[in-house]
């Protein structure tokens, strides 16, 4: 199941006959279903789903079933709740869908058939509402020159996991306006100039069944910028081949306003690579300690702001990792939540910092749950809607030495 614009401008026909039916075969039988044959289907509003009319032929030999959903006569009992598309018809947004596609337009319920020759099938599709859709906006202000995306979130269904549906809303500003610009197809802002305090609306529709939600937010000058060393602060020692991340953010002349991540609107501008190396990543900086002993530094260029700044000065140490400790000890997940785990490094001159991104992560039951091993997300926990009970193991290997850390993790289905 999809949001509906994610199938947009998808005109591509199933084949007339996905079966080879044989000399002498004839169909004897039509029925519809998503996977398979069914009498009912559940949707939720805003969705689609590929619905497949099945014949089956019959020969002397025996039976041979394939999809004819661009042979078929499709309709809808109440297309004001589920439009069915035959392939050619666009949609009540005006886009194409291939033949046999349902979209969820409003809550209700609705039957659609299909007729070939002189076969009649029909199932009976119930739409349920959209649990929650929101846009996910942790700002009061943002700077002016400056880009922010912002992301449209929707869960399904109660107890189910948050999907980030960006590109299925049109998003615009209402009313419009010249101090800002919003991509239609993303949800990403560029602030063109100061609003003066003033706030703007930004909304997104989800075209097919004409939902929307809006978040406001004012555009104002960057007073501050500053490099956010979010796990280490000031610390500056870096043992070879062991890394730190920063963000950089921008701040406000009203302080109480949420710091703006501007990171990925930063370049390195200057480095000491004898001495370092960066990498960035989703929403951080990456500083790697080369093999050589020394202090180095980086400098950030902000292009849209026309400014640079300079980071802490690194001391990067001959330092071998000794120790590992993951933390929590044990941990319980309820889904569609997920868990963090931590690994604290010690090192042989008594140096502990964070080793989480260095590590090799493995889930004892992946059909139960699962680790990230991403400089991003490394160390988050992903579980399934079940109960159980898995191990997560952090491990490094040093010097042909593997250290080791085992945790529990307690998965618990969700009973909403």
């Amino acid at each position: 199941m999809r949001f509906s614009r994610l199938l947009s401008g998808s005109t591509a026909l199933l084949c007339a006959c996905s079966v080879n039916v044989g000399e002498g075969s004839r169909p004897t039988q039509l029925y519809l279903g998503l996977d398979g044959e069914q009498a009912s289907a559940n949707m939720s509003e805003c969705t689609t789903v590929q619905l497949n009319a099945y014949v089956v032929f019959t020969s002397d030999s025996g039976t041979n079933t394939g999809t004819y959903n661009d042979r078929v006569q499709w309709t809808s009992q109440n297309p004001s709740i589920v439009v069915v598309s035959d392939g050619v018809t666009p949609s009540p947004d005006g886009h194409q869908y291939s033949a046999g596609t349902l979209i969820a337009l409003r809550p209700g319920a609705a039957t659609i058939s299909a007729a070939y020759l002189d076969f009649q099938a029909s199932i009976t599709v119930d739409v349920e509402p959209l649990y929650d859709l929101r846009i996910d906006n942790p700002l009061t202000d943002i700077g002016a020159g400056l880009d922010q995306a912002f992301a449209l979130k929707a869960v399904i269904r109660q107890g189910q996991p948050e999907q980030d549906i960006s590109s299925s809303g049109v998003w615009r500003f209402d009313p419009a306006t010249a101090q800002a610009y919003v991509d239609d197809a993303s949800g990403l802002v560029h602030a063109n100039s100061s609003t003066d305090g003033a706030a703007l609306r930004l909304v997104t529709r989800l075209p097919e069944c004409d939902r929307e939600v809006s978040t406001q937010f004012r555009i104002s000058p960057v007073t501050t910028l500053q490099m956010d060393y979010v796990e280490r602060g000031d610390a500056t020692e870096l043992p070879y081949g062991f890394s730190e991340a920063f963000q950089v953010t921008a701040g406000f002349a009203d302080t109480s306003a949420p710091r703006q991540n501007i990171t990925t609107q930063t370049s390195l501008d200057a480095i000491d690579d004898d001495y370092l190396s960066a990498t960035l990543g989703e929403d951080a900086w990456y500083v790697t300690a080369q093999d050589r002993a020394g202090s180095g530094a980086l400098r950030l260029s902000i292009d849209a702001l026309d400014r640079k700044l300079d980071s802490k000065q690194w001391q990067v140490r001959n330092t071998p990792l000794r120790a590992i400790t993951l933390t929590p000890d044990d941990l319980s997940i309820t889904y569609p939540d997920t868990g963090q785990l931590q690994v604290l490094g010690r090192f042989e001159d008594g140096l502990e910092m964070p080793v989480t991104r260095h590590v090799s992560w493995s889930s004892s039951d992946s059909s139960l749950g699962t680790v990230n091993g991403g400089s991003d997300d490394a160390g988050e926990v992903t579980t399934f809607d079940i109960d159980g009970d898995f191990e997560v193991t952090a491990s490094i290997v040093i010097d042909d030495e593997t250290l080791d850390e085992t945790v529990m993790v307690h998965a618990y289905a969700n009973r909403d």
